[in-house]
């Protein structure tokens, strides 16, 4: 499958390569479709890149159980994080819905408290990074 992936960017590389030196010769390159062509190779090469990614993580993890394991585990505390960003953290509440209205900018609550849950969210994932970065860097300290 890497194969067949490896494969086929090369040729959509290439093709990629050929419709860009006919822009770059083209005098009027807005009006022969080529722009377009290329654009339309840019989205398929995305879409591409993004299946195939899928696809390998996904076969990875049902060829490694173990690493099916640790991966439904940092999914758990993730989710975990969610819940506590939202349930516990985020009012929804603490912003003055009416001046917000007056400017034409429709929010509720319930906006407001996933957005608040996102940015609590973030901190938290933040503040879990930054203290395993220091905990892993004392810990190398102490082992030497």
């Amino acid at each position: 499958m890497y194969r067949i992936a490896k494969i086929l960017a090369i040729i959509l590389g290439v093709v990629g390569l050929v419709i860009w030196v006919m822009i770059a010769r083209d005098e009027n390159p807005a009006g022969s479709g080529m722009v377009d062509l290329m654009i339309n190779l840019g989205y398929y090469m995305t879409i591409i890149t993004a299946v195939v990614t899928f696809a390998f993580a996904v076969w990875q993890l049902i060829t490694h159980p173990d690493k099916l394991k640790k991966a439904l585990i940092s999914l758990g505390a993730f989710a975990v994080v969610l819940v506590i960003a939202y349930a516990v953290l985020a009012s929804g509440t603490n912003i003055n819905l009416d001046s917000l209205a007056q400017r034409g900018i429709v929010v509720d609550e319930g906006t407001s408290k996933m957005v608040g849950a996102g940015l609590w969210a973030f901190y938290l994932l933040a503040l879990i990074a930054v203290l395993s970065m220091v905990f892993a860097g004392v810990k190398k300290i102490l082992n030497n």
